[in-house]
């Protein structure tokens, strides 16, 4: 209540004292002969009066108060109730990701630099880190479906992969993919791609993980192609396993029957598949990450028939010394 409110209510219980003070000292002359006792009795009757005033006033401002209380106490119980949903959505959303084995320590680093990011003005800005977020929740969804798709060839799903992987890596590469002009040459080992995913190999070789790469070629004489011969010898000299397979030798099979194309298994539960296009020169359309339990089955099958029928590097090595031993007998 402001200022002039009070002093309208003060200047009002002051005058209805008054006047009720003086209506009822007429009143006053027909009970009491003593002049002192009417002006008491009229008195009184105005200071009853005037409580009477300030209790009805007091009883007004205490509902008043009482329901602003009762307003103010559902906001905050609203706000509580509010806060305390979200609270239990984002512990429940972390008590999933813990029973899924995720760590939760990533997650709330991206919430807390989310939060201390200032605000982003600029629409290209604001486009990008969308189209990065959508990025993320396409990948996390794929994972539940078993299957991602992503058109032409992905760096960061190869590398992390790499890197992230704890038991092993068995590969199939295919001049199809892995080739340049010729041969395995110039192709994608010589790339930047490829020099990081070699890299990234290494470092898994050396914390124990076994990693085995079948370079498949579609004739005898392309086993000793000396671009697919350097990049055997580069890998195996990480620690790399290394075989090479002329497909023409290969029995038919379903599983070599199947269609033939580039894919890395990563522990036995995920191939990272490359879906090239025909012709001269490779392309790649797409990347796939399969997890799907049959298909992944289809692969382990596929890569231990051709490990089988593959040649080790160490045997191509010692033919083409004799080789050359013999030509220079």
């Amino acid at each position: 209540m402001g200022k002039n409110d009070v002093r309208t209510s003060v200047l009002r219980k002051i005058t209805v004292t008054s006047v009720i003070g003086g209506i009822t000292f007429p009143l006053t002359n027909f009970l009491f002969d003593s002049l002192t006792a009417q002006l008491i009795g009229a008195v009184s009757v105005g200071a009853v009066t005037l409580v009477v005033q300030f209790l009805m006033d007091f009883e007004r401002r205490l509902g008043s108060v009482e329901d602003s209380q009762s307003e103010q106490t559902e906001d905050i119980r609203r706000a509580l109730d509010e806060g305390f949903a979200k609270v239990s959505a984002a512990t429940q959303l972390c008590a999933q990701l813990e029973a899924a084995g995720m760590r939760t320590e990533a997650l709330g680093r991206l919430v807390a630099q989310a939060a201390e990011m200032e605000h982003v003005s600029s629409n290209l800005q604001r486009g990008f880190i969308d189209t990065e977020m959508d990025r993320v929740t396409y990948v996390l969804h794929a994972f539940g479906e078993k299957e991602a798709t992503y058109n032409g060839e992905d760096r960061e799903w190869l590398l992390g992969l790499t890197r992230n992987v704890t038991k092993s890596i068995d590969a199939i590469s295919t001049s199809t993919a892995d080739a340049g002009r010729t041969e395995f040459e110039n192709g994608f080992w010589g790339s930047n791609l490829g020099r990081y995913y070699l890299a990234a190999q290494q470092d898994a070789v050396c914390k124990g993980i076994r990693v085995r790469r079948i370079f498949v070629v579609h004739s005898a004489e392309s086993i000793d192609d000396h671009g697919l011969l350097s990049v055997c010898r580069t890998q195996a000299s990480l620690g790399i396993e290394v075989r090479v397979l002329d497909i023409t030798n290969v029995p038919s099979t379903p599983t070599s029957n199947s269609i033939l194309h580039d894919f890395i298994l990563f522990d036995d539960e995920l191939s990272y598949d490359v879906v090239t296009a025909e012709g001269s020169a490779p392309s790649i359309l797409c990347t796939r990450l399969v997890l799907r339990e049959e298909e992944i089955k289809k692969r382990r099958d596929r890569f231990r028939h051709f490990w089988d029928w593959a040649t080790p590097l160490s045997i191509v090595d010692d033919r083409l010394a004799g080789q050359v031993l013999r030509r220079q007998g």
